[in-house]
Parts: C-alpha cells; structure tokens; sequence
C-alpha cells in the first residue's frame, strides 16, 4: 500500500480503499463462522474471495492502472490476480493439513484448532458420515486435538481424498489466472514472470 500510495494516484487510492472493505468485510464475515463445521464451500470461497482474492486483483490493477496497459490488460491483470489470490488461499489451506511443521513455521492443524473448517475439510465431510462430524466438531469446540484424533483426520483426509480434491481446484484457478495472461499480453520477460509466479503459489511447501 505505501508503494502504491507513493505515486499520489486518486484512483489508487480508491482502488484501495475498495480492497481493504472488501477484506475487513471478509475477516467480519470469517468471524461469523468460526467453529461451525457446517460452513459451506460456497460461504469458504466467499471468505477467500474477500480477504485474499480481491488484495491480490487489486496489487495486480495497480501495475496495470501505473502501467501502459490498455483496458482489456488491466482487467485481465485484476482477473489474474483473483485467481491467483484464490490459488494461493487453497494452498495455504491444504499446507496446514499436509506441510512439514519446520518449513512451514507454524503449528500443523492451527487453523481447525482455531475453529476454522478449510476446505479440506470442508471437502472430507462432504464424504463422510457423522461420526467424522463429530470428530471434527470435537476439534473444534475443544481448541485442541490429541495426536491420535490428528492423525486419524489426516489418514481421512488421504483415504477420502479430501486434500487432493482441494489442490485441484488451486490449481484450476492458478491455470485460470495464467490462461487469462497469456491471451492478453504478448511475450514478455514480465509476462512470463507473473506466470512463474503461478507456479510458485502452486507448488510451494510454505
């Protein structure tokens, strides 16, 4: 924001104080469904969509609003930016159930003992029965779990595939947000950058 501000753009500014509703809406709204296991994919993505997705299109229409782009490249840049906003969301979510704890440099677990359903999660109950709701409501309303209930939600998670279902959409949104540069600007070493970028939010392990 201070990089952006620095150039003493009123529609930067604008644009900004529209990212910053939208994520203050979206942590409010995150707030709202802290410790309900009965949170939908689609109220999941609402939150992604509010407190990651809109920050990422926003810092990427700057580049393009500072920038010489035409009007098609700065949506497809903003276009660029959710997706790979959402990518990166969905990854950060599948991290907490399957990085090592060392490399990603907090707690495993920590955002279900936080009361917050991802959508791994969200995915896995979505395929299982109720005494795996419970398991997990028990995460939930305690703040905690014991090594053995963590590695029973893990071994669910592998068996019922629930992460690598979760991956997949991260990485349809990260070929969405690469197909959507790629058709709007012509070879470039910056184009090319923002790609890798996608790739990067793909396949890190932190």
């Amino acid at each position: 924001m201070a990089m952006a501000l620095s150039q003493d753009t009123l529609e930067v500014v604008r644009l900004l104080c529209d990212v910053t509703l939208r994520m203050i809406e979206g942590e409010l709204y995150q707030l709202t469904k802290n410790g309900d296991v009965a949170i939908t994919e689609q109220e999941h993505f609402e939150i992604i969509r509010r407190k990651t997705a809109f920050l990422f299109s926003g810092c990427a229409e700057i580049g393009g609003l500072l920038g010489t782009c035409t009007p098609e490249q700065r949506v497809a840049l903003r276009d660029y930016g959710f997706n790979l906003g959402i990518a990166f969301q969905i990854v950060d979510d599948v991290l907490d159930f399957t990085a090592d704890e060392t490399a990603l440099g907090k707690p495993i677990g920590g955002d279900l003992r936080e009361g917050k359903v991802t959508l791994p999660i969200i995915l896995l109950l979505q395929r299982t029965d109720a005494t795996v709701l419970a398991l997990v409501q028990g995460v939930v309303t305690d703040r905690g779990v014991s090594p053995e209930g963590w590695r029973t939600i893990r071994e669910l998670l592998t068996r019922y595939q629930a992460v690598d279902a979760a991956y997949e959409r991260a990485v349809t949104y990260g070929d969405r947000a690469k197909r959507g540069l790629l058709s709007a600007f012509p070879p470039s070493a910056e184009r090319d950058g923002l790609v890798a970028l996608t790739d990067y939010v793909l396949n890190r392990d932190r």
